[in-house]
């Protein structure tokens, strides 16, 4: 299934035509490489791609992101529901509640 690049944000659309005018290949040629890559990790793909295809690192990541975003051929990938680094951590309750005088000391001494 072809790539309805209309649908891309205007800096992807950018991406993807400046990627595939540095390698010489097309977006098409690129999602090959990555469906047969066999890899799952948003960065093993673009490690994988900046190999395989010559791509910097920006636009084999935009790359990697519109294939994964948009490509149905990549819909085992959707679960892929790994955490993100850096990811939030919840406050317990007890702590939450702590800070929560502090903030209102602070709020009272601006004014």
């Amino acid at each position: 299934m072809a790539l309805d690049r209309s649908k891309l944000h205007k800096g992807y659309q950018s991406y993807l035509t400046s990627a595939e005018k540095s390698s010489g290949k097309t977006y098409d040629d690129m999602t090959l490489v990555l469906s047969k890559s066999g890899l799952k990790t948003h960065g093993e793909l673009r490690s994988h791609l900046m190999d395989r295809m010559g791509l910097g690192h920006g636009h084999a990541n935009a790359v990697v992101h519109i294939w994964r975003e948009f490509s149905s051929g990549d819909l085992a990938m959707a679960g892929d529901s790994s955490p993100a680094k850096g990811a939030a951590k919840k406050v317990p309750a007890k702590k939450a509640a702590a800070k929560k005088p502090a903030e209102k000391k602070k709020a009272a001494k601006k004014k």
